[in-house]
């Protein structure tokens, strides 16, 4: 049971009943602290949307990339943590006038109040006729629909998740109205993904409001792709591993995210030693929207070039006589480009590389794929890339080499911290950071890398090579690049690691740091050069995270 009246739930805090609950999501010592917040948000909604009828308490906490940036939307895992303490909550309560009216309590440090204005609409007239209850659907929709329809500012995010729940349970009941507060204490500064947090905590309340139980009535695979790519309805196009992160979060582990289906992969522990750190950078975030579509249209594209090109020229030469002969049906997402998959071997996956165009563009790939380019355009482009016009340059193979490497990434990184060798996880951060980078990956660097895989060297591994995804600015690249050097300095290759966090171009730095340089004094060395060469006055005590549970709804008081 998940609902009750407001009175219970301020009594059961006030006299501590749901301590225990609190507890394990934010600590015994954080849970007082977070009765009152609790207790906050439920005193503004009573104020705001009457005190009267059944609530439910949603919570969803931020989350934290720690390897696999920009390759969700491929199909690739990452790993992630839930950040304890970092929530967005969410009261709601079911009405029958099915208007869902939303009312904030967020706020975001110099910026104007009416970012989070109390926002309504009519359910029933934003729901397309034909559901849309799988990511394809939602895809499809969201290439299609009419934003002017839609809800201004924030209010579209609650709004896309609840297209999607409407859809998915349409069969089964008819998804009422609701009255909706939201409290939030997660940074809005890029990188923890509060945008996301904010999706996830809605649609969980919208479904208990609704008397279903998520993970029950829905399980976690479409909690995380369905809820996620419900984002994409606002015009969104990255992927849903943030999510994963939030939902399939456990106390004290990392969780390695695969999306498409959404899964648990496996987890890590935080060695004890480190702490995950979470910094505002100060370089605000800029958006090249151009850019943003080129590298999330790589991976397709990069895919279908492999199987209509590179592929076919590489059949039967040595090194490829066990590639499988249905390798075109096999590969439907970047993740599938692997040697495993493909019964080649880590150098023969180096040449495929090779044999990808380092710039080119949608009219070029159709002149030279003919009659299959019509397909896949529709399948995997459609009206989804509108600033890629046919001569629009893509630069094609760095992008599509730093998705691959990623992806290997993120499994070496994981079976590094559970083999003790974290000096090494950290490297793979560093590499990953310079990934981001306007950087080409050239004949030679490629041909080096067989060579070294070839002779079985732990170097030749994918997972060092750094690619050039290219959304790092200079100024977002020198807060992670002077972190880094300093830590190295101070303390050598076990000292910890920061790379760009979220979507790039701006935003937070995070990574894993020893203890030591969070307090005492080399906390305080840390900390006087954030101040000095970089100009941030981080506490960072306060910037420290663990991991801890995934989103939920709260147990309502006996």
């Amino acid at each position: 049971m998940n609902q009750a009246p407001i009175s219970r739930w301020m009594a059961a805090l006030e006299r501590g009943a749901l301590r225990p609950q609190l507890a394990a999501y934010y600590g015994a010592d954080e849970a007082p602290r977070w009765e009152t917040h609790y207790l906050e948000a439920l005193a503004a909604f009573a104020a705001r949307c009457g005190g009267e009828g059944e609530v439910v308490l949603a919570r969803c906490p931020a989350q934290m990339n720690l390897m696999g940036m920009h390759i969700d939307y491929g199909g690739m895992p990452s790993l992630r943590m839930a950040v304890r303490g970092a929530d967005t909550l969410a009261v709601a309560r079911a009405n029958l006038d099915g208007q869902v009216r939303l009312h904030s309590l967020m706020r975001v440090p110099g910026e104007a109040e009416g970012r989070f204005a109390p926002a309504s609409f009519s359910l029933a007239e934003v729901v397309p006729a034909e559901p849309v209850a799988t990511r394809q659907a939602l895809m499809d929709y969201a290439a299609r629909v009419d934003r002017s329809h839609l809800a201004a500012g924030w209010a579209v995010l609650p709004q896309g998740g609840l297209i999607f729940l409407e859809s998915y349970f349409r069969r089964r009941q008819a998804l009422r109205g609701m009255d909706c507060l939201v409290w939030s204490n997660v940074s809005p500064s890029g990188g923890m993904s509060s945008s996301s947090a904010l999706v996830v905590a809605t649609a969980y309340a919208a479904m208990g409001a609704n008397g279903l139980a998520p993970r029950v009535e829905m399980p976690e695979e479409d909690l995380v792709d369905g809820i996620g790519t419900s984002e994409w309805i606002r015009g969104t196009r990255g992927g849903t591993a943030d999510h994963g992160g939030m939902i399939l979060g456990r106390s004290g582990k990392l969780v390695s995210v695969g999306v498409f289906p959404a899964r648990s992969l496996g987890y890590a522990d935080l060695p004890d030693s480190h702490v995950a750190l979470i910094l505002d950078s100060g370089v605000s975030r800029v958006y090249d929207e151009a850019v943003k579509e080129e590298t999330v249209i790589a991976y397709p594209l990069g895919a279908f070039l492999a199987c209509q090109q590179v592929l076919p020229r590489l059949e039967g030469t040595p090194g490829f006589e066990g590639l499988v002969s249905d390798y075109a049906l096999r590969v439907a997402y970047i993740r599938d480009l692997t040697g495993e998959h493909l019964g080649i071997g880590l150098p023969q996956l180096y040449q495929v590389l090779e044999g990808l165009p380092v710039l080119t563009t949608l009219g070029e790939v159709e002149e030279q794929t003919g009659a299959a380019y019509a397909p896949f355009h529709q399948q995997q482009i459609g009206g989804r890339f509108q600033r890629i016009t046919p001569d629009y340059p893509i630069r094609l193979r760095r992008r599509f080499a730093f998705g691959l490497a990623e992806q290997d990434r993120v499994r070496a990184m994981r079976a590094y911290l559970n083999e003790g060798r974290l000096e090494t996880a950290l490297q793979l951060m560093r590499i990953a950071h310079d990934g981001d980078l306007d950087r080409e990956v050239g004949d030679a660097d490629l041909a080096q890398r067989r060579r070294a895989a070839l002779a079985g060297e732990e170097g030749g591994q994918l997972c060092f090579l750094p690619g050039g995804y290219g959304r790092l600015t200079p100024a977002y690249d020198r807060v992670a690049r002077v972190i880094n050097q300093y830590l190295l300095e101070q303390g050598g290759p076990q000292a910890g690691a920061v790379q760009r966090l979220g979507a790039g171009w701006g935003g937070n730095v995070g990574g894993l740091v020893r203890r030591e340089f969070i307090s005492g004094e080399r906390g305080s060395g840390f900390q006087r050069l954030l101040r000095e060469e970089l100009g941030l006055e981080a506490e960072l005590e306060k910037c420290q995270a663990l991991p801890g549970e995934g989103a939920c709804l709260l147990k309502a008081p006996a």
